[in-house]
């Protein structure tokens, strides 16, 4: 009968350090494609702006005396047909709501894109604290496993060890930290996304679409401190 093969050993600090900065590189490797959708999508809102007041655009004011000597002047048949239409031709009435819908679509795309990227990311961050807390308990088993008669035969080696164990743990923990921390903030900044596209419609007051697109430029619950501690951890 086959002796049992040996059961395997303990995954080294090396092992565990290598783990979770893949996880962590992984992590800011999607929070970079974050960041390239919401530029994408700031750019779809303001191009929505645009679209929007070019559709209000006003009638030329008849009562400005400017004004009527220069249509006057140009009395066309051009001129007239322009007029009578209320300066609106129906063929750039229609092309402009076709362009605010092609924005409308494109930003509710993006909102379901930046939600699929959210959950990925915190996926990742569910796997570096399993990791962390995986590497945190083997430690303890080890050194349960060490008998005091060692520890005092070979305490400076017992030391370093202790010592290299509890740095490697307070790495772990601090890409945890860093990712909880831009995981929250990046969520935050999708809620406020997805309510901008909720609200956006043909009727919504150009100062209060205004705001949007300087909250979404702005960006006020992304800290971007902590955003350069992040990428500074990058290996």
């Amino acid at each position: 009968m086959l002796d049992a093969p040996p059961a395997p050993a303990p995954a080294g600090a090396g092992e565990e350090e290598s783990t979770c900065r893949g996880i962590f590189s992984e992590f800011m490797t999607k929070v970079a494609r974050f960041e390239e959708l919401a530029e994408v999508g700031k750019r779809l809102l303001v191009r929505f702006q645009q679209e929007l007041e070019y559709f209000r655009r006003p009638q030329i004011p008849s009562e400005s005396d400017v004004m009527r000597l220069i249509v006057k002047s140009n009395c066309t048949d051009r001129m007239r047909s322009y007029l009578e239409a209320g300066c609106r031709p129906r063929c750039q009435d229609i092309s402009n709501i076709n362009k605010l819908r092609s924005c409308e679509d494109g930003l509710k795309d993006h909102v379901n894109k930046v939600k699929t990227l959210l959950e990925e990311l915190e996926h990742l961050v569910k796997d570096i604290y399993g990791s962390t807390l995986r590497a945190s308990l083997s430690a303890l088993e080890i050194s349960d496993l060490h008998s005091i008669d060692n520890r005092l035969t070979n305490e400076s080696c017992f030391i370093e060890e202790k010592k290299q164990e509890a740095e490697q743990l307070d790495s772990d923990v601090s890409l945890v930290t860093i990712m909880v921390i831009v995981h929250n903030m990046l969520k935050l900044d999708y809620t406020m996304q997805e309510k901008i596209v909720q609200a956006l419609s043909l009727k919504i007051p150009s100062s209060e679409l205004e705001g949007y697109c300087l909250m979404w430029d702005l960006r006020p619950y992304i800290d971007d401190n902590m955003m350069h501690i992040a990428w500074k951890m990058c290996p």
